[in-house]
């Protein structure tokens, strides 16, 4: 399979470069094009009002002067050129760190994944809890295989698809298989906090998230708080809400 690898987390960091081995062991067509700094939060953003670069490393390894999502449009007009050469699939991941719930929105791993899409590649986001990071091979030996299974039912897929994987930082025998999900709600995050620098200046940090103190079975975030299976939450990608159309139609008559 043909893979355009990419993340959030930028070209070096140890979970692409994981996946990126594992792919490549198992065979895969493996380019990485993947933004050159840490990208955390940049969710599908694009450069709007500023020039970006494409940089070669090394064969099949490139780094972009911006977003995830601008990885993945440059890498396909830059390295794949023409749409009869485009990837198979693409990967974006392993991000260090899940990407459940609301983080949907936020995560460059997961805007990356759903540019991916909208290029008409079927594309997958991956991401593994911390914070120690120490089951990565295990978490890329994950994704092999579920290639392995996309690949020998291939026929059933008509259409492009865009999921988001989030895997148990476990050995991969502890590892109980997976389960489709549902996006969860999570507590809203608890106040910026507020710090001064040695020059003065008020700066403000994000909030971590609150605990929930009550989880919808069969959601992402039960899943992952059970930390037994592999998530898999198939998402769309134009998010109208169709409910609301009559109440709208109401309004406006």
């Amino acid at each position: 399979m043909k893979i355009l690898l990419t993340n959030d987390d930028g070209y070096r960091a140890n979970g692409i470069l994981s996946l990126y081995h594992s792919l490549n062991a198992a065979g895969h067509d493996v380019t990485i094009v993947a933004p050159e700094r840490n990208s955390s939060g940049a969710g599908q953003s694009i450069a709007v009002y500023m020039p970006i670069s494409i940089t070669e490393v090394s064969k099949k390894i490139y780094f972009v002067s911006s977003t995830p999502a601008d990885s993945v449009r440059l890498g396909l007009q830059y390295v794949y050129k023409s749409k009869e050469n485009y990837p198979d699939m693409v990967l974006s991941g392993i991000n260090l760190g899940e990407n459940i719930g609301e983080d949907v929105f936020y995560s460059g791993t997961v805007g990356a994944a759903r540019e991916g899409v909208i290029h008409g590649i079927s594309s997958i986001a991956i991401s593994t809890p911390g914070p120690d990071f120490n089951h990565l091979k295990d978490a890329s030996a994950i994704i092999v295989n579920l290639l392995d299974r996309i690949h020998q039912n291939h026929d059933i897929y008509s259409e492009p698809f865009v999921w988001n994987v989030n895997i148990p930082n476990k050995p991969f025998d502890q590892i109980k298989g997976f389960e489709i999900t549902e996006l969860g709600r999570r507590p809203h995050h608890k106040p910026l906090e507020k710090q001064i620098t040695p020059r003065g200046n008020v700066v403000y940090w994000q909030g971590e998230p609150d605990q929930p103190t009550s989880i919808k079975e069969g959601t992402d975030i039960d899943v992952f708080l059970k930390q037994e299976k592999v998530s898999i939450t198939p998402l769309n990608l134009l998010p109208t809400d169709y409910r609301q159309m009559p109440l709208i139609t109401a309004l406006t008559l």
